[in-house]
């Protein structure tokens, strides 16, 4: 999904569209965009996916077979600890801030290049994506989420750090609000804020989690 949103925005992209400085800036700024993190990890974790379901069929006559250690905790961390929450704060984010007003996330200019289809690609559709997964496959919820919430924080810690040397190498913030609020006693809210969404997020997957599974387990009891 992703891979073809992004095959198909280079192929309509316009010769104008290339000299225009507001999109050559965010062309050149885009790695450092959350969104773009949290749909590059939804392709790993899709890959990584595809391999595992390789190596279950692959084996599927080995009796009791199982993944490799590394791999399925690799895969089981990435999505619990870092994409699951990562959604949730892209969709709920960029949207609450969109439907208010939409400069302070996504300026007007970016319609040039990105189409009604595309953003809903990358700020909504990845919502579903997340949720087959925690429907429609079991997972154990961890003894100790402490791995995870460190996982976590780094990763909201590092992306922090990657926006603030984005406004001291280039003098602006990639997300206007930053901007708006930046030298007011308001700023660290906005952290603070999509800090308290993940981790609110992260604990709520396994409430939805040990909702379906319980109710799946006690119907087979029943039988």
């Amino acid at each position: 999904m992703h891979v073809g949103n992004l095959t198909y925005l280079r192929m309509t992209m316009k010769p104008e569209q290339l000299k225009d400085p507001q999109l050559i800036s965010f062309r050149r700024l885009q790695p450092r965009y959350f969104t773009v993190w949290t749909f590059v990890l939804h392709i790993v974790h899709a890959w990584v996916g595809i391999v595992c379901d390789y190596l279950i069929l692959y084996n599927s006559k080995t009796k009791h077979y199982k993944l490799p250690k590394h791999l399925k905790g690799f895969k089981d961390t990435l999505f619990s600890a870092i994409l699951w929450p990562s959604t949730w704060v892209v969709f709920s984010v960029f949207w609450t801030l969109f439907l208010y007003d939409r400069n302070l996330i996504y300026p007007d200019f970016l319609d040039k290049i990105l189409t009604s289809t595309s953003n809903h690609i990358m700020h909504t559709a990845i919502v579903p994506v997340v949720l087959w997964e925690v429907c429609f496959r079991p997972r154990v919820q961890p003894r100790s989420h402490k791995r995870n919430i460190f996982h976590l924080a780094f990763h909201l810690l590092l992306y922090f750090a990657v926006l603030t040397y984005t406004y001291i190498e280039q003098n602006i913030w990639i997300y206007p609000i930053f901007g708006v609020f930046y030298g007011t006693i308001y700023f660290p809210l906005l952290p603070i804020t999509v800090g308290v969404i993940a981790f609110t997020f992260y604990f709520l997957q396994w409430t939805l989690n040990n909702y379906i599974w319980s109710s799946v387990t006690k119907i087979k009891k029943v039988r």
